[in-house]
């Protein structure tokens, strides 16, 4: 039998300050959203100000002094750790990016940042995984819940993390502590965790509501510069720039190519920083700005390292990811 329920457990309410022990939940059902993210990235880390914030609810003050972590379902024992037990643990760094399912082609909700915490693997190991085990779910102290694959908790880049960009992690991210999933949209990165479960199968939150299941990233660029309507001289250099993300699914990416006439020709683009498969690439394109006045169409793409080109056209917004060219609509002027 499939996990089941979203409500916070008894013993945690005394973790979490009266005010937001019960939040309101939004009438439709859908995400909060809060905070800012540039479309023009000027460097690897998102400050967490302007790091994208999406959730189902206003985020929970969660008193780390009380908050407990159970693992339970189809373990072997049921294991419960304190904030000082999981901090204590030997840590992993990384920088990875985060991007949302809902997005826009073209409107990102997506941030990078560096990340500490922990395997959850190793949690999982001292609670001993039973052979019946399929999945692990996820339950969070706003109401939320999801669930990965064991083989995808299992790996060693899945990360139960604690802190963000060196602090410790902001409440609006996540705080005590909240997983990185590689390879999968925010959905599949839930906040605010306090209880892990081993079970056969569960239907998520969004699953609920029609989204994706297993929300894995589609290869994806968009444009940060120029926006959409900008004018530009005739006969100048321009710097044409912006982001792609693959998440690791198809090995990382190796060009991003632009086309300043509606896609009939293009031209590589440089890629002036990355870190890894797992984060975003930042790229910028210098282009000749022809002397003819008029109207032109710029489009984005990325070639991922196992060959696959980014596609032309698809859905603005689909239950699994949007996919489609990021088009912006410049105007030369003399």
């Amino acid at each position: 039998m499939g996990a089941a329920g979203t409500t916070l457990p008894l013993r945690y309410l005394d973790a979490v300050d009266a005010d937001s022990a019960l939040p309101q939940s939004f009438a439709d059902g859908s995400e909060a959203t809060s905070g800012t993210n540039s479309l023009i990235p000027s460097s690897m880390i998102t400050p967490p100000g302007e790091f994208y914030v999406l959730q189902i609810r206003r985020p929970p003050h969660i008193k780390s002094a009380h908050w407990r972590l159970r693992v339970s379902g189809l373990v072997e024992k049921e294991h419960i750790f304190s904030y000082a037990d999981i901090t204590q643990m030997p840590s992993v760094t990384t920088m990875r990016t985060l991007k949302c399912i809902g997005d826009l082609i073209g409107a990102e909700q997506m941030s990078n940042a560096m990340w500490t915490g922990v395997r959850l693997a190793d949690l999982l190991q001292k609670a001993g995984v039973k052979k019946e085990a399929k999945v692990v779910v996820f339950r969070c102290a706003d109401g939320y819940h999801t669930a990965i694959p064991l083989d995808r908790a299992l790996r060693e880049e899945t990360l139960l993390v604690y802190k963000m960009n060196g602090e410790s992690l902001p409440q609006d991210h996540g705080f005590p502590v909240r997983l990185l999933n590689p390879g999968h949209y925010g959905t599949k990165n839930p906040k605010w965790i306090v209880d892990i479960m081993l079970a056969e199968e569960h239907e998520g939150y969004w699953e609920k509501r029609g989204w994706d299941p297993v929300a894995r990233v589609k290869l994806a660029t968009f444009v940060g510069t120029p926006s959409d309507g900008e004018k530009i001289q005739g006969g100048t250099v321009y710097t044409i720039s912006g982001a792609a993300f693959d998440s690791g699914n198809h090995d990382g990416i190796k060009n991003i190519e632009i086309s300043c006439d509606a896609g009939n020709t293009w031209e590589k683009a440089e890629i002036w920083v990355s870190d890894s498969p797992l984060t975003w690439y930042l790229w910028k394109y210098t282009w000749h700005v022809p002397k003819n006045s008029g109207e032109t169409e710029i489009y984005a793409r990325a070639i991922a390292n196992d060959g696959l080109i980014q596609r032309e056209s698809g859905y603005d917004a689909e239950p699994a990811g949007a996919v489609g060219y990021h088009t912006v609509r410049a105007e030369i002027v003399e």
